[in-house]
């Protein structure tokens, strides 16, 4: 099964598997995600925005010490985190 992921900002639509970080198809289409500590879930710069698709129920720990609940409700994640799973449509 293939799962559409639309940046908003960069207007590009890519299909992948599901399974992967976000940040990691990001980074491998050529799309900038910023990343200071490289992808490791511990400075929280990697946080986007999920306005489709966004599975509140598979929220990690790294996610939950660097969001607030209310940043979590709006639908923000941490990109290295993030397992897409499903069609999304992320604010990059």
């Amino acid at each position: 099964m293939v799962v559409k992921i639309h940046f908003k900002k960069s207007n590009k639509v890519i299909e992948v598997f599901p399974g992967n970080t976000l940040l990691h198809i990001a980074k491998e289409n050529d799309i900038f995600m910023p990343s200071p500590c490289g992808g490791n879930a511990r400075c929280g710069g990697c946080r986007v925005k999920i306005f489709e698709g966004n599975d509140l129920e598979d929220i990690s720990a790294e996610e939950y010490l660097k969001l607030s609940d209310e940043k979590i409700q709006e639908g923000y994640r941490l990109a290295c985190s993030y397992i897409v799973k499903e069609d999304i449509v992320v604010d990059r």
